[in-house]
């Protein structure tokens, strides 16, 4: 009798939708982000208090190459995969653009990644993430802590277009948990990732260094890290992290080599299809270079 009363209680719990299927304190995220109203609503009050840095200032503060800052020294000690995860997402920040665009009235965020590396509000992001946006009548930089909060920027304190590497401030309340940053990364080491790809937010990814490279741009070439960790684009800035929690770098581009499809040597060439996808990221090195 009791395994029927305990079945019976274990079925609607079930059919309620209140037995959760996961751990204390992990929360169930929506697939596609928060809600937009509500961000939307929260910054044009902080526009219209002041409080939001222009694009046109923006433009003009992008022209810094370093920065004075106290960073937070690099662990040595080895995390499980959920403290890594932990880490990532406590230092993890959403960081973007609330703008008009040239098509409409309407106003827009457009959010990628960042994250902190000092406990008052200093975030690490690519600079492509910072330049202002073609498409923009007007906009202002924001970000958007794990918990939804909607944070000011307040200034860009350097940033290298070359590198794809900037560190802004934010305005925040209270102490934030910060990622060191750390250049003590060989191939085969593990990488992670927490980020929003496509617009899937806090997705948790793992891979390995693949290799260092120089990648050509114009305006010279610039040293790159490869990975296996996943992301996609919504990725940009957010920290690529090692095992012992440490920023060892940060998402800059996603790209697929493609071949024509495989064939024997009496068949015409097929269709174009992607082989492999390489995920590139900025190295904390170059971080650290915008910081005396």
């Amino acid at each position: 009798m009791r395994f029927f009363v305990v079945l019976s209680v274990c079925l609607t719990l079930l059919s309620s939708g209140s037995l959760l299927g996961q751990a204390p304190g992990v929360k169930i995220v929506r697939d596609h982000g928060e809600p937009f109203d509500a961000p939307v609503r929260k910054a044009n009050e902080y526009r219209d208090a002041g409080l939001l840095l222009s694009s046109q200032a923006i433009t003009g503060q992008l022209a810094r190459t370093t920065c004075v800052l106290r960073l937070p020294k690099p662990a040595r000690k080895n995390l499980s995969p959920r403290d890594i995860w932990l880490r990532s997402q406590q230092a993890h920040v959403r960081v973007g653009w609330h703008y008009l665009c040239t098509k409409c009235d309407k106003w827009h965020q457009n959010l990628a990644g960042g994250f902190f590396i000092t406990a008052d509000g200093a975030i690490a992001t690519c600079f492509h993430v910072v330049k202002p946006r073609p498409d923009m009548r007007e906009g202002y930089l924001v970000a958007a802590d794990e918990n939804g909060q909607l944070l000011p920027i307040t200034e860009v304190l350097a940033g290298n277009e070359l590198a794809d590497t900037a560190i802004i401030r934010a305005k925040i309340a209270s102490p934030s948990k910060p990622l060191a940053l750390s250049t003590n990364v060989y191939p085969g080491d593990s990488a992670w990732c927490y980020s929003d790809p496509l617009g899937r937010s806090s997705y948790f990814s793992q891979g390995i260094v693949n290799r260092f490279f120089l990648q050509e741009r114009r305006g010279g070439e610039s040293p790159r890290i490869e990975v296996s960790t996943d992301w996609a684009p919504g990725s940009s800035g957010a920290a690529v992290v090692d095992d012992r929690g440490n920023a060892i770098g940060l998402v800059s581009e996603i790209s697929s080599g493609s071949s024509p499809r495989s064939r024997t040597t009496n068949q015409t060439a097929g269709a174009s299809s992607p082989l492999i996808v390489f995920h590139c990221a900025s190295r904390a090195a170059d971080v650290l270079s915008l910081v005396k």
